[in-house]
């Protein structure tokens, strides 16, 4: 159940993990406007094959998805809504830079909320928070030093994740081989004002230290019975939910 406060307009911006593409909150976006919010996905270019910096540009193209924003007297005096930026999976550990950058650029972020993914930790790659995952990405690069697109990671696990076979080939069909490169690029944590509130959706238990580390941080927390991408399986719950979790962590 959604409470009257959370279904205050809002702007959302939901940026998809590097590892899939808008397909995977399309959903999510159209439950949240049907609910009077506004949302918009990020969709970032693909990834270059060769770059020295594999942040600045996707961030760029994250913040592109925005509205341009309006000067800061005339968004309060015009009532203005406030932004929220949740991010999926391999999204979550930079999703401070972009709230920094969000805010920086006149948008006034009120939430920021990480869905299934790791806490940032300032200064830290993906393969630094997570080793496993760098042993993993190592058996899997190919001699042009890419590794595969994130479904064909897992088998036949990946139906137990998205049991739908047309969404499975929906979401699936966006995700491209990546630079191993990529997945060791450290990157920023900023710390953000007092104000902007913290939130974690976990669905199901993949990232449960995860959701520990959040709670003990003091964030706002919920957990959703499902896999890793149940925002495409039941997007009405991660939507009503996340909305949920914007009340929480501005109390």
């Amino acid at each position: 159940m959604v409470s009257p406060d959370a279904l205050h307009q809002r702007r959302w911006l939901l940026i998809p993990s590097m590892l899939l593409g808008p397909e995977s909150w399309t959903d999510v976006a159209d439950v949240l406007n049907d609910l009077k919010q506004e949302a918009f996905i990020a969709d970032p270019n693909p990834v270059p094959r060769q770059c020295e910096d594999f942040l600045a540009p996707w961030l760029s193209d994250v913040l592109g998805a925005l509205p341009d924003p309006l000067d800061p007297h005339e968004a309060f005096a015009s009532g203005a809504p406030p932004l929220v930026i949740a991010g999926h999976s391999a999204a979550c550990p930079r999703l401070l830079l972009v709230a920094e950058e969000a805010m920086a650029q006149g948008h006034r972020v009120s939430t920021v909320i990480l869905v299934n993914g790791r806490v940032p930790i300032d200064g830290l790659s993906a393969t630094d928070l997570d080793p496993p995952l760098g042993r993993l990405l190592d058996k899997l690069t190919r001699p042009d030093d890419h590794v595969p697109p994130w479904h064909r990671w897992w088998g036949s696990m990946i139906e137990d994740m998205l049991p739908d076979e047309s969404a499975r080939q929906r979401v699936f069909a966006e995700a491209r081989p990546l630079p191993r490169a990529l997945f060791d690029q450290k990157v920023p944590a900023p710390r953000l004002p007092d104000d902007v509130g913290l939130a974690f959706l976990a669905m199901g238990d993949m990232y449960a230290p995860s959701m520990d580390e959040a709670r003990k941080q003091g964030w706002a927390v919920a957990r959703l019975d499902g896999e890793h991408l149940h925002q495409v399986v039941n997007p009405v719950a991660v939507a009503c939910t996340m909305m949920a979790l914007v009340s929480q962590a501005a109390d």
